[in-house]
């Protein structure tokens, strides 16, 4: 399969179960995984703990691995 199509069809695949969270799960896993930020960094920016931030990132994930294994 080309790379580019493979690619798009796992953006695609990755955009639907992004769309199961809610906004600041959906803008946590963004800015960690696609722009680098750390936890820290988008606690400031969220104005909530460092804790706080990998607490919902890792229940972020949860709700996607819980979603792509149905």
């Amino acid at each position: 399969m080309d790379y580019y199509l493979e690619n798009y069809i796992e953006n695609m695949i990755m955009e639907e179960f992004l769309n199961e969270l809610d906004g600041q799960e959906h803008q946590i896993i963004m800015l960690y995984y696609w722009w680098g930020y750390r936890d820290a960094e988008i606690g400031k920016f969220l104005s909530e703990s460092q804790q706080m931030v990998n607490y919902k990132r890792n229940r972020a994930l949860r709700k996607i691995k819980s979603a792509i294994s149905k």
